[in-house]
């Protein structure tokens, strides 16, 4: 992972919300201690403590509204600078309490919760310095190593256990993702991936976008006479043949029930029909091997090819007329629309090419 990587936070916005609580809530606490009488005895520390202080709090408002604009490098600057300001402070105002020490946890805080390892670990380390330079300056050696052994320690720690809390937010976000873009019996991609390339590819030009629906014939029969595993079975083997067949670029998506779909952007009509009567061929000739012999399979596809400006919903309303089509003539055969861009009218029929029983 490169540094840009490592340094983008997870979530933008709240990387921009939680940096401007952590600021907002640092200055706000060292305000009020300093009003009770708490801050600096010289009254030039008082300035500068309270000047500073101040002078950060628009910017957490600012973060807070637009901090999720920022570039990736702000969120490692961020940290830094909040490193330099609190050790600053602290030695300006000859201020080395475990109050002061304690501050030294919002950066690392922050990054941990938002950054990847590597910013993390500099933070860490900026934040360790940061603090034995206060305490060194401040204190007597004996006392400062021992400040700066338990500070070192503590911020070590929160470090490494909020990355991997975050390590392990990420893997469970990724898992939970690719589970939603993958129907778990077939393998193939869901509707949402499908209608999210169709939308990409019916905003392009080219030779156009082609789309195939295909329904498994007879499929409430395989699971009658033969058992619904059996037929979760067939939905599987169907899906490996169409995830087989598809190629770079395509998708091929199960829309739900024995429903199949194969988008293809950027293929031209006839190439289109081509790849639909292959795979009708493939089907066919390729049975589900069952435990009691082989399961004798066919499909029927609706296949829809629009070469200018349509809608997802008009190509994909366009095939299913087709499959309907080819289910009516009698199923195991394609069907092709008119090309959709040139439809005559949503009550015309679909079908230009004819129904076409594979060979």
């Amino acid at each position: 992972m490169s540094w840009e990587q490592a340094c983008r936070p997870r979530d933008p916005r709240g990387a921009a919300r939680a940096a401007a609580v952590l600021v907002a809530v640092a200055a706000l606490v060292t305000l009020v201690f300093t009003a009770l009488g708490q801050g600096p005895s010289s009254l030039v520390a008082l300035v500068l403590v309270t000047g500073v202080n101040l002078a950060v709090l628009p910017l957490a408002v600012a973060l807070y509204r637009h901090g999720h604009r920022a570039p990736a490098a702000t969120w490692l600057v961020t940290p830094v600078v909040g490193i330099a300001i609190i050790a600053g402070l602290d030695v300006a105002t000859a201020d080395a309490s475990a109050a002061a020490q304690a501050f030294f946890a919002f950066p690392v805080v922050f990054a941990a919760s938002q950054l990847g390892r590597k910013p993390v670990a500099l933070v860490t380390v900026l934040a360790v310095l940061g603090n034995a330079w206060v305490v060194f300056t401040l204190l007597p050696p004996g006392r400062a190593a021992t400040d700066l052994a338990y500070i070192g320690a503590m911020l070590t720690v929160l470090a490494a256990v909020l990355v991997q809390a975050g390590e392990r937010q990420d893997r469970l976000v990724t898992r939970l993702t690719e589970q939603a873009a993958v129907d778990p019996l077939t393998g193939l991609a869901t509707r949402r991936v499908l209608d999210d390339a169709a939308a990409c590819a019916l905003a392009q030009t080219g030779d156009g976008t082609g789309l195939m629906i295909l329904d498994l014939d007879r499929f409430k029969v395989i699971n009658d006479e033969r058992g619904h595993p059996v037929g979760d079975d067939a939905l599987a083997h169907v899906g490996d043949l169409l995830r087989r067949r598809a190629q770079a670029g395509t998708i091929a998506s199960r829309l739900g029930g024995d429903e199949m779909a194969l988008l293809l952007p950027g293929w031209g009509r006839q190439a289109t029909l081509d790849v639909a009567e292959e795979l009708l061929r493939l089907v066919r000739r390729t049975p589900l091997r069952g435990a009691d012999g082989p399961v004798p399979l066919t499909v029927s596809i609706g296949v829809a090819h629009t070469s200018a400006h349509t809608t997802m919903r008009e190509l994909y309303a366009a095939a299913d007329a087709a499959l309907y089509d080819a289910k009516a003539d009698g199923r195991d055969r394609v069907v092709m629309t008119d090309d959709v861009s040139r439809a005559p009218g949503p009550h015309a029929s679909p079908r230009a090419s004819g129904a076409r029983p594979g060979a």
